[in-house]
């Protein structure tokens, strides 16, 4: 896999519409249910009516509650804003641990899917998928900014060290990238840094101000 390099380089990427996330295939249940029914792996229409519904949930969580929310877990407080009563932090880990294809126990995040959907109503639709993919979103990476910025700035963070160093694109077609050659088909690597840490374009992080948000609450 090639790897993108700087600021330019990586901006041009993640604005660029013939550069598309990598697809996953369709599926009923558990975890590859969950990637399949998200904005997150999604292209196109379905991308776009996806993302709306992630937006509608962010939109319904004020900031100001996020800023005073102190140590807890930000899954927890998000789940708590959503109007879930039962503990999900652990649910939404093991979920996290397999999001991406080929990274973790897919048992394990098929059980915690099936425990989350029942939670969420008992349908494997797409409401249910955005309000267990924001949690899963928030889980592990605002978890991890939270505690690196203890005792350096966010933007410092954000700049050496965010918690999402990376990200992949895959090319529809042949495009030129800073000299470099990436052919149709292929997968790159996209780094993740300072003012594009949560993204750029059309598919920028909509959780930024509530991740911020939840930071500020750790910070005090």
């Amino acid at each position: 896999m090639q790897e993108i390099h700087g600021r330019e380089a990586a901006l041009a990427v993640l604005t660029d519409p013939t550069f598309v996330v990598p697809p996953v295939p369709p599926a009923s249940t558990g975890v590859a249910w969950l990637r399949a029914t998200v904005g997150r792996f999604s292209s196109g229409i379905e991308y776009e009516r996806r993302r709306g519904l992630s937006v509608a949930i962010l939109d319904a969580i004020p900031l100001e509650p996020l800023r005073h929310a102190g140590g807890s877990h930000p899954v927890a407080v998000l789940a708590h804003r959503l109007g879930v009563t039962h503990p999900v932090v652990e649910l939404i880990r093991d979920v996290a641990q397999a999001y991406q294809p080929g990274t973790g126990d897919e048992s394990r995040a098929d059980t915690a899917v099936h425990r989350l959907v029942a939670l969420f109503g008992g349908r494997f639709d797409e409401p249910a998928a955005a309000r267990i993919g924001v949690l899963v979103q928030a889980c592990e990476a605002t978890a991890v900014l939270i505690d690196r910025t203890r005792h350096r700035r966010v933007d410092e963070v954000l700049r050496d060290d965010p918690p999402v160093p990376a990200t992949r694109r895959q090319a529809t077609v042949t495009a030129t990238v800073a000299g470099m050659t990436v052919e149709a088909g292929e997968v790159v690597r996209v780094p993740l840094a300072g003012d594009l840490a949560f993204g750029a374009g059309p598919r920028r992080c909509p959780g930024r101000a509530h991740a911020l948000a939840l930071v500020a609450g750790a910070r005090g």
